[in-house]
């Protein structure tokens, strides 16, 4: 997209407000539809309107402006925020975030896109796996509670029982919900989910969540950038003859989805044989055996790229 300066407008959205930075100067507007018309009046005609993702805020004014005909970007917030940090901007206000939003856009590590709403269905399929990923921290925050009050009062108490039913309400609704997600993914990308399907150890789940996160691999050209989005890629720390830091993966990315794939890889030892003879090879040289399971994560990935891409079913054993 070509980008020029003085029709470029950078936006910082909060809950109740936004800043916009064009012609020089920032103004606050607020986040709701007189804002956003206010915005689109007075911004430059032709105008490209730049802002950070940010969980739910930005969405109805990116969708409002998309509506209007007029073009926008969302901006990855992890790489906005590195990009600032390296100009050494020692103010942090909405106004000041708005023109570095602006200014970040022109450059060439600004990764440029032009951003469009998702459907009804694809919306509905991402608020399911965001309350997924939230139900599953219920879980786990009410085991580690029976876990402590357990300590206290005792195996047998009937103080367990509360948790006990928040965990017990969080799983019915984590089914119903799982259900819900499999049938949108087999509608919006059929052939796709029976493809993931044949590749052991990757169930209805796992697939469905995978298909809508990567927004079924329709961004990725090469394997390497799915491991890339999934944070299973090395983060290497190397400087000099001195410096000699552990490698670790990059965790970018979608926790729960990597989560996921990590409960995959465990199944894939017992079920994937080029994955089990990965794993065996690696702890058999010395490698610690969670590096080991990582590098199986890593193949599942590889496998599930190839098997999309290709339109042909896993038949690797």
């Amino acid at each position: 997209m070509h980008m020029k300066k003085n029709a470029l407008v950078g936006i910082d959205v909060s809950y109740k407000t936004f800043n916009a930075h064009f012609k020089g100067r920032s103004k606050e507007y607020g986040n709701d539809r007189r804002g956003w018309r206010k915005l689109a009046k007075e911004a430059p005609p032709n105008s490209v309107y730049a802002m950070e993702a940010t969980g739910c805020y930005h969405y109805r004014l990116a969708a409002y402006l998309h509506s209007q005909g007029l073009r926008v970007i969302v901006l990855n917030a992890y790489f906005l925020k590195h990009w600032i940090m390296s100009q050494g901007s020692k103010a942090k206000t909405d106004k000041r975030d708005a023109e570095q939003i602006a200014l970040y856009s022109m450059t060439r590590e600004a990764k440029i896109k032009e951003w469009k709403p998702l459907s009804p269905l694809r919306a509905r399929a991402r608020v399911i796996v965001t309350l997924l990923a939230g139900l599953s921290k219920f879980k786990r925050s009410a085991g580690n509670m029976n876990h402590a009050i357990g300590l206290v009062v005792g195996k047998a108490s009937d103080m367990l029982d509360v948790m006990d039913g928040v965990s017990n309400a969080c799983r019915d609704r984590e089914e119903a919900l799982q259900t819900e997600l499999a049938e949108i993914a087999r509608k919006i990308f059929p052939k796709r989910f029976e493809l993931l399907r044949t590749i052991p150890a990757i169930g209805d789940k796992t697939a469905s969540i995978l298909l809508v996160c990567c927004n079924g691999f329709e961004d990725f050209q090469t394997h390497r950038q799915l491991v890339s989005y999934l944070g299973l890629a090395p983060k290497v720390i190397e400087s000099g003859t001195s410096v000699r830091g552990k490698s670790r993966i990059s965790k970018t990315g979608n926790n729960y989805l990597r989560a996921l794939m990590f409960m995959c890889s465990l199944g894939a030892l017992r079920r994937c044989k080029p994955c089990r003879d990965l794993f065996e090879r690696l702890v058999a040289a010395g490698k610690p055996k969670k590096l080991a399971i990582v590098a199986v994560m890593h193949r599942l990935a590889k496998i599930a790229f190839g098997v999309v891409q290709s339109g042909e079913p896993y038949r690797g054993g």
